[in-house]
C-alpha cells in the first residue's frame, strides 16, 4: 500500500486479463501483474486500487497513527477471481516487515478492506 498520488516512473503494459493497457508503478509490481495474467484462478485485477476516505470511519484506530487517516492510499492489486470473490494483494519486501510504519500501513490496508465485501486480503512478499 502507498500514498495515492505518489510520483514514480509509470510502466504500461497491455493485459489480456483486463482487455487493455495497465499502468504499474515499480517493476516489482510489473513482475507481480504477469504473475497474475498466467493464473486461472483470476479473472482481472485493479493495480493501484484506491480506498475511499468515506470508510475510514469504519477503521478502529488502536496502534494507528492518525495521520494515516488523513492520507489517501491505494492497495497494491484489487483481484476479481474466476469464482466471483474479489481479493486484496499487498506487496511488500520481507526486511520492511521489520519498519513499524509498513506495518501500520498493511494493518491499515487490511482493517479496511474488511470493512467492505473483499474477501480475501494477503500480503504478497517480494524481492528487495
Amino acid at each position: 500500500m502507498e500514498r495515492a498520488g505518489k510520483k514514480t516512473r509509470d510502466i504500461q503494459f497491455f493485459s489480456e486479463k483486463n482487455g487493455g493497457m495497465v499502468c504499474l508503478h515499480s517493476p516489482t509490481a510489473r513482475d507481480y501483474a504477469k504473475y497474475l495474467e498466467k493464473q486461472p484462478w483470476v479473472e482481472s485485477y485493479e493495480a493501484g486500487a484506491p480506498l475511499s476516505e468515506e470508510l475510514y470511519c469504519h477503521i478502529s484506530p488502536v496502534g494507528i497513527r492518525g495521520l494515516y487517516f488523513k492520507t489517501s492510499w491505494v492497495s497494491d492489486f484489487l483481484l476479481h477471481f474466476a469464482d466471483g470473490r474479489r481479493g486484496i494483494r499487498e506487496l511488500v519486501r520481507a526486511d520492511n516487515l521489520q519498519k513499524a510504519s509498513t506495518v501500520e500501513r498493511l494493518e491499515f490496508s487490511r482493517r479496511y478492506w474488511a470493512a467492505t465485501d473483499v474477501d480475501e486480503w494477503k500480503i504478497v512478499l517480494v524481492p528487495g
